[in-house]
């Protein structure tokens, strides 16, 4: 490798021969590294505490259904003409809690 301009030489030369040494990171850079990973930590802290809120939404709407269901079943054995009638309102109740919940995601 002797036909290798000098400049060159060196850059061949073994790491062990040459002193590396790290540099230290600017002061803003360690800030910046630290500004960003709180920001994500708290983005996730955040998203944690919406899943919580939809599923508490969906758990109570789903117990308000199934009471709702259990009053309808109630009715419909004490009276049972009115049927159709408990079905629509059992139904709308139901549709209105969905949309509850549905919303409830959305934000």
């Amino acid at each position: 490798m002797t036909s290798l301009p000098s400049r060159l030489t060196g850059a061949l030369s073994p790491l062990s021969s040459r002193e590396l040494r790290p540099r230290p990171v600017p002061a803003r850079i360690e800030r910046a590294v630290h500004e960003s990973v709180a920001l994500e930590h708290g983005n996730g802290i955040i998203q944690a505490a919406k899943v919580r809120a939809v599923e508490l939404v969906a758990n109570e709407g789903m117990q308000a259904v199934a009471g709702l269901s259990q009053l309808e079943a109630l009715h419909l054995q004490r009276c049972p003409l009115g049927e159709a009638r408990y079905r629509t309102i059992a139904d709308t109740a139901a549709v209105a809690i969905a949309s509850i919940v549905a919303e409830t995601g959305r934000h």
